[in-house]
């Protein structure tokens, strides 16, 4: 098997989510510890959010894997129903969950995320639906990265001098994702798109030019 960028990229970004549960939710281990206690009013929604966010973080990998799709399309078909069924619990129960527990200043962020989330993953479903599986694909590249977030600004918050800037830093690098988050999917594609014309326009002339011989 040939080494792609993609599978460094998730191989890295399954070490971070190792890392963050590692970190963060291993004190749940603990009933006395004071984390229990900051989610004790949120605690019957934060289970079913944190387990079908954590679903979806799981599989998500897997649907971007052509290998699976060729082997097994039924496989891709119900990871990727599994997907969707965790956006839905998930991404609306991080709204109240952000009211409650706070800070106001990431309410907002949480409801960009989540409709972000909502949106795409819809937005890719609709597309499958109708049989345009590369709007699917495209689609679904925008849907990953609202799910990463989680993971992402955990693992920026590790960082000591990050973490030092309290409520600041955290608003901070929240936002910053969600934006990313938005826009950053979209390069991605289309750089794909431009490298792939730029392949093709290099190789026009030296077509040109065999063709005009051919006729001389």
């Amino acid at each position: 098997m040939t080494i792609r960028a993609k599978h460094i990229f998730f191989a890295a970004f399954g070490l971070m989510t190792l890392f963050v549960f590692y970190l963060y939710e291993t004190p749940f281990l603990d009933s006395r510890s004071p984390v229990w206690q900051h989610i004790e009013p949120v605690k019957w929604m934060l289970l079913p959010h944190g387990v079908a966010g954590a679903l979806a973080l799981l599989l998500a990998p897997f649907q971007f894997s052509a290998r699976l799709r060729k082997r097994s399309i039924r496989a891709h078909r119900v990871m990727g129903r599994l997907y969707v069924a965790g956006v839905v619990v998930s991404a609306p129960l991080a709204i109240p969950v952000a009211i409650i527990l706070g800070p106001p200043s990431l309410v907002m962020a949480a409801t960009i995320q989540s409709c972000g989330w909502l949106l795409t993953t819809a937005i890719a479903m609709y597309c499958i639906r109708r049989g345009d599986i590369r709007q699917h694909q495209e689609w679904m590249t925008r849907s990953f990265p609202f799910a990463m977030v989680f993971v992402l600004a955990r693992v920026i918050l590790a960082i000591p001098a990050v973490r030092a800037m309290g409520e600041v830093g955290f608003v901070s690098v929240v936002w910053s994702l969600i934006a990313a988050a938005c826009f950053v999917p979209s390069i991605v594609i289309s750089w794909r798109a431009l490298f792939r014309r730029g392949t093709a326009s290099v190789r026009r002339p030296d077509l040109l030019a065999k063709t005009t011989r051919a006729a001389v």
